[in-house]
């Protein structure tokens, strides 16, 4: 297993993304998704018919405009505060979601879903416990079912390893606390790349400034594990899946090495 260690003065976003990581989710949501992503996803999911389950839904950025579109959808997330800011929303919105507390790998849903999509698949950094989680989300799926995970290659590894390090960080555009006066300056940077593991540890700063005057400071931090595509294809074949698949931006296209979101689709054999 791999070992890894975020110190306890850093919000390790492995364990979910709370605090101000789950403020900056449930106020980025407030626009909704992009309607090509939110249309894939709705295509998907009445394709493949039955209830949906999101497993790192969050705050609900895609979870309330399919559940407007009149599908079945539940969600799961590991943070207690993006529940929470789910559970706000459905009031707002009058609409009572299914909402599950657990990690991915721990994966435990008294329900079978015909989909099964994710977008955070690799923040479990540990690759048997990713090997876990996608046997997990196989049991959960009905025979027939389909998984769908939105999988990518970190810049820091496909334009080298200076790519926006502590000293070159990316700068997020300003963006104002849907709870507070607060703005919040964000950057983020890599902080480690390890080539032979497939690891990346990268950290973010998000400092709340009111008035000109910083009030609120804090810093996250997590690891992210990289599969390159026939690697993956094994994992899904390890882990009981079969009729595997790509899909490119959104659409129905199989991804290219153009492509700038690569979703992956894998079955649950039906039963013989």
């Amino acid at each position: 297993m791999y070992r890894y260690h975020i110190p306890e003065k850093l919000h390790d976003l492995s364990q979910g993304w709370n605090s101000l990581a789950a403020e900056m989710l449930y106020t980025g949501m407030q626009g909704g998704p992009p309607s090509e992503e939110l249309a894939f996803y709705e295509r998907r999911i009445r394709a493949n018919g039955g209830k949906a389950l999101e497993h790192g839904c969050g705050a609900g950025r895609r979870l309330f405009p399919l559940l407007a579109r009149g599908l079945e959808v539940h969600g799961a997330d590991i943070s207690a505060d993006s529940l929470r800011f789910a559970r706000r929303e459905a009031v707002t919105r009058k609409v009572q979601p299914i909402l599950y507390h657990q990690r991915m790998e721990e994966c435990d849903i008294p329900h079978k879903y015909g989909t099964i999509y994710c977008d955070s698949f690799q923040v479990v950094a540990d690759r048997q416990l990713a090997l876990t989680t996608l046997r997990r989300f196989c049991h959960h799926l009905v025979p027939g079912g389909q998984l769908l995970l939105e999988l990518f290659v970190p810049r820091e590894v496909t334009q080298g390893l200076t790519c926006n390090d502590a000293d070159h960080p990316r700068r997020w555009r300003d963006m104002l606390l849907s709870d507070s006066e607060g703005t919040v300056k964000t950057i983020m940077w890599s902080e480690s790349v390890d080539l032979l593991e497939q690891v990346l540890l990268s950290k973010r700063r998000y400092d709340v400034y009111i008035d000109g005057k910083c009030v609120r400071s804090e810093t996250h931090a997590h690891w992210l594990r990289w599969y390159f595509h026939h690697e993956f294809i094994m994992m899904l074949e390890n882990s009981g899946f079969d009729s595997i698949t790509t899909y490119g931006d959104y659409t129905d296209n199989p991804a290219t090495q153009d492509s700038n979101t690569v979703i992956y689709g894998a079955r649950r054999p039906h039963e013989i």
